[in-house]
């Protein structure tokens, strides 16, 4: 795989990458590759796409994606107190750690191996994205730590050791659907239109024939296009990022919950309440009281 980052932790002998870079390698673009990829955002927000769903990341987020799974980050360069009116802007820097690794060079004899079950469940798994848990994630980082001033006949097993820590949690999958290939390269890049517009658009109207236009079809066409790829319609889709997004207002500010729903893009605040709790069991006035508990 090509090295996109700025600083490359170990490589040279290595069968995987480990870097820190202030940049992501493939911003804002649909993409895939061979390797298993594991990112810690040690700083920064954004949006992370996988299958039929986009869920907001922050600084501390750690993420697994499987190999050949198309992916997606939509990293802010500024914060916003009013979406809609850019009102209120401060910077938000981007750190990132990034490990890739290709689980083909294992081997397929290897990985058959009775004792490689948890791996291959983990595997498995990865294709529908993960988040990785609190209590895991300070075992990741510390094993990463040991990963990176490993000596070469060291490496290996302590990237087996890393990975099945992981798998023993099993974390959180982001999915429902588990991606079993990459998109065609057309596909990559329509999508990418389409769900960067959504997310630079979300805060108002979209009307079908608008976000269709954008990759150049007709709303029936687009319509097909989108479910297929995706499994969701294209508005269970934009009321997914609506949702995340009053998730994220409800957690860092004290706006009234009218608010939260205009600036998410909700124009009727029964249907608001409706879709809120549909996705997240509770809502929005509960879900604000039980994390700020």
């Amino acid at each position: 795989m090509k090295d996109f980052f700025g600083q490359v932790i170990k490589v040279a002998g290595s069968t995987f990458t480990l870097a820190e870079a202030e940049t992501y390698h493939a911003l804002n673009s649909f993409h895939s590759h061979l390797e298993l990829e594991l990112i810690y955002v040690k700083s920064g927000e954004g949006i992370f796409s996988i299958g039929d769903t986009s869920k907001r990341i922050s600084g501390g987020t750690m993420i697994l994606i499987g190999a050949n799974v198309p992916h997606l980050f939509k990293f802010e360069a500024n914060r916003y107190y009013d979406y809609a009116t850019k009102h209120g802007k401060t910077i938000v820097p981007l750190q990132l750690l990034t490990l890739h690794f290709d689980p083909n060079k294992l081997g397929s004899d290897f990985l058959a191996l009775p004792e490689n079950a948890l791996l291959n469940a983990l595997l498995d798994q990865a294709k529908q994205g993960l988040f990785i848990n609190e209590q895991v994630k300070q075992v990741v980082l510390e094993r990463l730590q040991v990963l990176e001033h490993a000596a070469g006949y060291e490496r290996l097993p302590q990237l087996l050791l890393l990975l099945n820590k992981i798998a023993e949690d099993q974390g959180t999958s982001i999915s429902e659907r588990s991606e079993k290939k990459p998109f065609k390269k057309i596909d990559e890049t329509r999508l990418s239109m389409i769900y960067l517009y959504t997310m630079d658009n979300f805060y108002k109207e979209i009307k079908l024939k608008d976000i269709a236009n954008i990759i150049h079809m007709v709303p029936n066409a687009f319509c097909h296009y989108f479910r297929s790829r995706t499994g969701k319609t294209y508005f269970e889709f934009l009321i997914l990022v609506r949702i995340e997004h009053a998730c994220k207002l409800l957690r860092e500010n004290n706006d009234s919950i009218t608010s939260v729903c205009d600036d998410s893009g909700f124009t009727n605040i029964s249907n608001f309440n409706r879709y809120f709790k549909l996705q997240t069991g509770t809502t929005p006035l509960e879900y604000r009281r039980t994390y700020r508990q």
